[in-house]
Parts: structure tokens; sequence; C-alpha cells
């Protein structure tokens, strides 16, 4: 059975910002780290999560502009959060049926890592990479 902290890419790490920031501020963090979310504190307390699709509905509903808003009025509270050595079909699973992009990884409470749609592809296809593999060595006769 796999969990969550066999999964690669994105459970080395963690991006975030505080509750009170500005949402441009959220912008520069998403280019300068080259993320689609980021896990919002308040203080050292994690609280949720903001994701691109928060800052493009934030920009939606505010077409003035955006200068002034907070992401802590467009983040999401309390979302859902898998620990690190959760299995990672159980994940998948809340994933699909719940339609989540991003999911916070926790160890000990604390953020360590962020699981998206990518991780678990790149995640599946290493298996289907050895799966083939052992095939190959089978039909070769070298197994």
């Amino acid at each position: 059975m796999k969990r969550i902290k066999d999964l690669k890419t994105r459970c080395g790490g963690v991006h975030g910002i505080s509750r009170g920031a500005s949402v441009l501020e959220s912008a520069h963090k998403f280019i300068e780290a080259d993320v689609s979310a980021l896990v919002v504190y308040d203080g050292e307390k994690f609280v949720g999560i903001f994701t691109k699709n928060d800052l493009v509905r934030c920009c939606g509903t505010h077409q003035e502009g955006i200068r002034g808003i907070k992401v802590e009025q467009f983040m999401k509270r309390n979302p859902y959060t898998a620990d690190i050595h959760a299995n990672l079909d159980d994940v998948i699973k809340v994933m699909i049926e719940k339609g989540f992009r991003h999911v916070p990884v926790l160890e000990e409470g604390r953020p360590v890592g962020m699981v998206t749609p990518i991780d678990i592809l790149a995640y599946q296809k290493e298996l289907l990479s050895g799966d083939r593999d052992q095939l190959m060595r089978y039909i070769h006769g070298s197994y």
C-alpha cells in the first residue's frame, strides 16, 4: 500500500502566505515559487489554502481592481488535508469525488507539502513504467 510520503514531487516543501496578505502579493508568490496553491497561515497556525483559482475568482468579483483585497477573503478555510502517512489511494478517491486539485499534506499537524493531480499522474506513470518493464522481461524470457 502506497502512502502520500511515497510521492516524490511536492511532498518536500510548501509555500505559504499570511491570511492578511494581499491577493496581489499572492500573485507574486505564485509566479516566484511556480506553484498553483499556497498554504495560508494565521501567525504560525495553518488555517487554509489559497489557489490560483481563488485569485481568478477574486479578480472576477472585483473587476475594479484587487488592491486592498486580502487572501482571507477568498481562501478555502479548513480544507481537506492528508497526513503524510495516509493511504494514497484513499486520498486520490477523495480528490476525484470532491474535485479537489490541491490537498495540503500534514506531518504532525503542520503542512509539509501539497498533493496535486500532476503528482498523482507522475506517480501512476512511474508505476506503469515498472509494470511495462516487468512484462517486457517476461516476454523476452529474462524474468
